[in-house]
């Protein structure tokens, strides 16, 4: 094992096919671009930073899209696996689940049975290791990651959640706290989580009750509160914020550091930008007014005199002539025509399909 311990590494996310968060887009969360960089090569990014060589992805269905993107792990210095744990939607179970006639423990079962097989995936993978574990579509700061190894190394804890909250207590599924904490696991916690009642929980929540229930043990558990709330996609409002925070952050908003009026070759004379602001490369931009707040995708065109401030365009999406947009997100492949008016607001915002 590494000073640090950390020799495994493990992210899960709900099954896009469950009723979830995912449901609000048409791209697997991990792959949502923050600063038009995939959430999970950052989480893999920050896994990495502070020792972890193995990981284990499991996202339902997504998974082999997410496969696809990641490969074996080598261009972060690790291995990784991949779980094979999906939305048995066609299962009896899930049959009577959809059935109100069935009693409410039997229709919980579904969302239960894939609690379970996640559990049972992340034992067999960390084995006797420690474990990072991200329990759904959240990263940290480097920073924090850094503080988890250290509060490690410093008082060898049974188990650390790390995210905002006042203080280490159950947390009922949806409560904030619960649903946005990032833990880092000693081996003997995988006792407590195959106990665990999955029905009745969430990712999150099932991790936090693990931890409550080692702490009622007399374990050493910690709860560490990070400087920052995680950076978090499950909701529109919350993916937009995200990614204007990492545009704010620097160096990844290579484009915020350009004048404001560009003459290269993927823009034409005329086109204003205001930082921050991150351009592909592939991206074509005619003669319109960009930022801040502002993340375009490659292969993204956008028409003449459009303007757009606080949104995300994703791969492959089309903005007409004199659009303008404002706190959006503007789906991979999707079109938007001449002259539209999207202007949502931070605490509601506007989401544009393919589909």
């Amino acid at each position: 094992m590494e000073d640090n311990g950390l020799v495994r590494g493990v992210i899960l996310t709900e099954d896009r096919d469950a009723a979830g968060p995912a449901e609000w887009d048409s791209c697997p969360d991990l792959l949502l671009p923050l600063a038009n960089k995939p959430l999970v090569e950052w989480i893999l990014s920050g896994y990495a930073r502070v020792g972890v060589r193995e990981s284990l992805i499991a996202a339902g269905r997504d998974t082999g899209e997410i496969a696809e993107f990641c490969g074996d792990g080598a261009r972060w210095g690790m291995s990784l696996s991949y779980g094979d744990v999906r939305n048995d939607r066609d299962a009896p179970a899930a049959r009577d689940a959809r059935d109100d006639r069935i009693a409410p423990a039997a229709r919980d079962a579904p969302a239960g049975q894939r609690l379970c097989r996640l559990v049972r995936e992340v034992t067999a993978f960390t084995k006797d290791a420690l474990f990072l574990m991200t329990p759904g579509p959240l990263l940290l700061e480097s920073e924090d990651y850094a503080r988890l190894v250290q509060s490690y190394r410093e008082h060898r804890p049974c188990g650390i959640r790390a995210g905002r909250s006042a203080g280490l207590t159950y947390s009922a599924p949806g409560d904030a706290a619960a649903e946005s904490s990032v833990y880092l696991m000693m081996p003997r916690t995988r006792e407590v989580l195959e106990n665990v009642d999955t029905r009745d929980h969430t990712l999150n929540s099932l991790f936090d009750a693990a931890l409550v229930e080692l702490a009622g043990r007399g374990e050493t558990v910690l709860d560490l509160d990070a400087g920052h709330p995680p950076f978090d996609v499950r909701s529109p409002e919350t993916y937009l914020a995200s990614n204007e925070r990492m545009l704010a952050s620097g160096p990844e908003s290579t484009r915020s550091a350009l004048p404001e009026i560009m003459d290269d070759n993927f823009s034409s004379p005329n086109l204003v930008m205001r930082p921050p602001v991150i351009v592909d490369d592939t991206a074509e931009l005619e003669r319109c007014r960009i930022g801040p707040g502002v993340s375009i995708g490659p292969g993204v065109r956008i028409g003449h005199g459009a303007a757009i401030e606080h949104s995300v365009i994703l791969a492959g999406a089309d903005v007409g002539d004199g659009a303008s947009i404002s706190y959006a997100v503007i789906g991979r492949d999707a079109g938007i025509e001449n002259r539209a008016i999207l202007h949502g607001r931070a605490d509601r915002v506007i989401v544009v399909r393919s589909d």
